[in-house]
């Protein structure tokens, strides 16, 4: 299960709890909120290992690239060897060869950028749903410590329509 389906339990949990009679307090059960905690901790690593495992393929591609290049460089060089007799076919052999190192250097390059690109994609995603996830458990804690405390936090003090008190006369 993903850490979003989990944070999804811990929100209806929250959301679906018993309220507390004259205030704006509800029961939870400890044990099933700290289970859920728990799992999202779980999850977690996973999240992180997937963008290691970004990383890793950028690497291989890079690897094959590489590794693509240099047999081009060598057959090229190979080809060129064999045709050294004859002054114009060496000519244009090393034209050819050249041509086919500068061919797969630019090969190498395209991939590598792109390669770059995606991965910087993808982290900029993971980085984008971390932070989420951040201000999610930030505005979790905070009505918390409200909850606990009676205290409001000044991050939430009117951002929260849920938080508002009841009007006279209505019940929660």
């Amino acid at each position: 299960m993903e850490v979003h389906e989990k944070l999804g339990e811990l929100a209806a949990l929250v959301s679906g709890a018993r309220g507390v009679p004259l205030s704006s307090s509800v029961v939870v059960d400890r044990e099933q909120r700290l289970a859920l905690v728990a799992d999202v901790r779980r999850l977690l690593p996973a999240e992180v290992q997937q963008a290691g495992d970004v990383l890793a393929q950028r690497d291989e591609v890079l690897e094959a690239a590489r590794l693509d290049a240099s047999e081009l460089v060598e057959q090229a060089r190979s080809r060129a060897e064999e045709l050294v007799d004859a002054q114009a076919v060496t000519k244009a052999s090393r034209e050819r060869a050249d041509h086919i190192v500068q061919t797969a250097r630019d090969e190498a390059k395209r991939l590598r950028l792109d390669a770059d690109a995606w991965v910087d994609r993808k982290l900029a995603d993971f980085e984008d749903e971390l932070d989420r996830l951040k201000q999610q458990a930030a505005r979790g804690r905070d009505r918390l410590k409200v909850r606990d405390t009676g205290v409001e936090s000044p991050a939430d003090a009117g951002t929260d329509a849920d938080a508002a008190p009841a009007a006279p006369g209505s019940s929660s």
